[in-house]
């Protein structure tokens, strides 16, 4: 179907990304005078399982910002160390990014006069799983990090009672679907702030491919009782901003080098 037009939307994540660059150019120099001297050949090594997760807030990129403004949601991810010191990691990444919300009060049962009214919320969103290498580098107590990821991503609008980000899923319904291949890549630093536990900081990049979607007010309710679609097609890339925490799990933590 064509696009409809759509008024330009001012892009609110520029200036986010102009201080999370500040940030990660200060953090390794305030690092270095609280880290004391690097860790020698001695340390112990890093445990080898760590968990972590993220607030993203995305920004659309080419045809896909004219349909979506932004996007806000939450990663989990898993790291496999491969290495004594955690320079190869093998990372499993999934989560729920959401791009258009919107809500509505609604009759609950089909009788002629409405005795339960519920409020009903519909979400557009991206579900993804996707799994591939990290490298990552230590800073002193800083350790900076890259990653590239292939999987699967789903463009989903649910239906559902009471919801926010995602509806509530029991009684919810998926209206429409597409899904693909997903390539995503992203770089940043874990800061440690505890013996297991490290801020993460890091900004990433996500291309779906060309999928169908919908947007925010693209499912209507027709006169006969089936529904409207408005559908968009369009390549589906943006960045992300993300800020988290990573944690350790089992063995025994360092203290001399971070824990990532």
């Amino acid at each position: 179907m064509p696009l409809s037009s759509r008024h330009p939307r001012r892009p609110i994540l520029r200036p986010s990304c102009v201080a999370l660059a500040g940030l990660l150019a200060a953090a390794g120099p305030v690092s270095a005078q609280i880290a004391g001297p690097p860790p020698d050949s001695t340390a112990a090594p890093l445990p080898r399982w760590h968990v972590g997760g993220t607030v993203d807030a995305g920004q659309p990129v080419g045809a896909f910002k004219r349909n979506v403004n932004n996007a806000v949601g939450l990663q989990a991810y898993g790291l496999l160390r491969l290495d004594r010191i955690g320079v190869i990691s093998l990372r499993l990444q999934g989560g729920w990014l959401n791009y258009g919300r919107e809500g509505q009060r609604s009759c609950l049962g089909t009788a002629p006069h409405c005795r339960v009214t519920v409020n009903l919320t519909t979400a557009n969103g991206i579900l993804s799983l996707a799994v591939g290498p990290q490298l990552a580098m230590p800073l002193g107590r800083v350790r900076a990090y890259g990653y590239g990821l292939v999987g699967m991503s789903r463009f989903a609008t649910l239906s559902g009672l009471d919801g926010r980000l995602v509806p509530d899923l029991v009684g919810a319904s998926e209206n429409f679907a597409d899904g693909g291949v997903v390539l995503s890549g992203g770089v940043g630093l874990q800061i440690p702030v505890h013996r297991r536990t490290s801020l993460d900081l890091g900004v990433s990049y996500e291309s779906h491919g060309t999928r169908n979607y919908l947007i925010k007010g693209g499912l209507t309710d027709r006169s006969d009782g089936s529904l409207g679609f408005d559908i968009k097609r369009s390549p589906a890339n943006l960045y992300a901003i993300r800020v988290g925490v990573s944690i350790a799990m089992g063995g025994r933590p360092q203290r001399s080098s971070s824990t990532p």
